[in-house]
């Protein structure tokens, strides 16, 4: 009697763990197209509410949630008393995409100008300088201001350094994320324009594989990655950019390059 009395008390407890397994493996987010259904399944004792009212199934629509955003809390309720577990149900109307596969060009422009290079610069007396030396900037800095006046590109950073006539300016960069400020002398060159010695850039060109396109709503999506600077090799910080017809010439085969001994 007290082994067939353990034997069941063993069995209860198992199909309570076996049950509440099946309660917990319900998701708490899930995602339905406008007109589903949301079926949790067969569980006995278990029935869903919305607000007030009960429903065995949920059916996806703007009927049961009027927000804007069309997501509603679903309580999974046990025996129509004891909440269980909450569940947000997020509905998205039907939409159809045309995939399209299409090589497009991209253009990219730079939050500021992308600092690519250093270099000396031969004044008009004919001597060697380094305004930069010793300002703290490198190559991959950006340089967002110049006298406090936001740089849009490259030729706005040059008319910028001209008007200056020589005198010092105060430079804003980012470096490593980390905003600076130095001042530097612009040099005088020959034809007598002033220069920092610096050799910036402001956008980036490359292609990218337009995947699809949504006809109702004119979005459209594109394969994209990190895009980093030829020069400099780190990640370039994007402002804005546009899409360019773009026409494959040629494919090279890449082919596996053979080791050299020195």
């Amino acid at each position: 009697m007290k082994k067939t009395r353990k034997i069941l008390i063993i069995a209860f407890l198992l199909c309570v763990f076996i049950y509440w397994c099946k309660i917990d493996s319900i998701p708490k987010s899930i995602i339905l197209y406008n007109g589903e259904q949301l079926n949790l399944g067969d569980f006995f004792g278990i029935s869903l509410k919305i607000g007030n009212e009960d429903y065995n199934t949920v059916l996806a629509s703007t009927n049961v949630n009027e927000e804007k955003e069309k997501i509603s809390n679903v309580d999974v309720k046990l025996f129509n008393t004891f909440t269980v577990k909450e569940v947000s149900v997020n509905i998205i109307d039907k939409t159809s995409v045309i995939p399209i596969g299409q090589v497009s060009g991209l253009k990219l422009y730079t939050n500021g100008v992308l600092v690519v290079g250093m270099s000396e610069i031969r004044g008009e007396d004919n001597k060697k300088y380094k305004p930069y030396e010793n300002s703290g900037i490198e190559e991959g800095d950006r340089i967002l201001k110049i006298n406090n006046e936001e740089i849009r590109d490259t030729n706005h950073l040059i008319e910028v350094v001209n008007k200056s006539g020589g005198k010092e300016v105060e430079i804003e960069y980012v470096k490593n994320s980390d905003i600076n400020k130095c001042n530097i002398k612009p040099i005088k060159y020959a034809d007598g324009s002033y220069k920092l010695g610096l050799w910036v850039r402001d956008s980036s060109a490359g292609i990218g594989t337009l995947t699809f396109y949504e006809p109702s709503t004119g979005n459209f999506a594109a394969l994209g990655h990190g895009i980093t600077d030829s020069d400099t090799g780190d990640l370039v910080e994007i402002q804005n950019g546009e899409f360019l017809t773009t026409k494959i010439l040629s494919i090279i085969k890449g082919e596996k390059r053979k080791s050299w001994k020195n």
